[in-house]
């Protein structure tokens, strides 16, 4: 890949699907609807919604994992349950407070309305670290690779200006791949 760097690939913040951490669960699904259709067809779907601050950076995202945990009720956690018997409720009560919680699980309209509601910022997963728009693909590819993301944030000059996603990089790789001589 030689002369090639992160600018190269990235996506702009303006082609990606994004929410303030204000915004819902649906906004973000609504965003990620329009992003896709502006994206075309030529480069892989999105899968995630980025998570925006005041200041447009990339502070988290929003993955299909992260908004089915907000919809799968999970019920009482054992440490939960350990914080109400400290309180003296019973284990009977324990167990009736959950067995009346599972009742919820079969509901799945109201499970996904509650969800729709939730703020960005209570699902999003947060995102950390960054690389630069001028770093090579191979130094990219090892911050992908050595941090198991399938995308980073890129900053020019401290500013957000896109994503690297590891769809489009591994895209390019498979370019090489098929172009490449033995």
């Amino acid at each position: 890949m030689p002369n090639k760097c992160v600018r190269d690939l990235m996506l702009s913040l303006d082609q990606c699907a994004t929410v303030h951490e204000n915004a819902t669960i649906r906004d973000a699904l609504i965003s990620l609807d329009n992003a896709q259709l502006r994206l075309g067809i030529d480069r892989p779907p999105f899968r995630t919604v980025l998570v925006l601050d005041d200041d447009q950076h990339v502070v988290g995202k929003l993955t299909y994992w992260s908004i089915l945990r907000r919809i799968e009720p999970g019920f009482l956690r054992c440490s939960e349950c350990v914080m109400l018997s400290r309180v003296c409720l019973s284990p009977e009560v324990i167990e009736s407070l959950n067995t009346w919680l599972s009742g919820f699980a079969n509901n799945l309209s109201m499970m996904c309305a509650e969800a729709a509601k939730t703020r960005a910022r209570d699902a999003m997963i947060p995102v950390a670290g960054s690389v630069d728009g001028d770093t090579s693909l191979p130094d990219a590819i090892h911050e992908l690779v050595s941090k198991d993301l399938q995308m980073v944030p890129v900053r020019t000059n401290g500013e957000t200006v896109g994503i690297l996603r590891a769809s489009d990089v591994f895209e390019e790789i498979g370019d090489l791949i098929y172009s490449s001589v033995n």
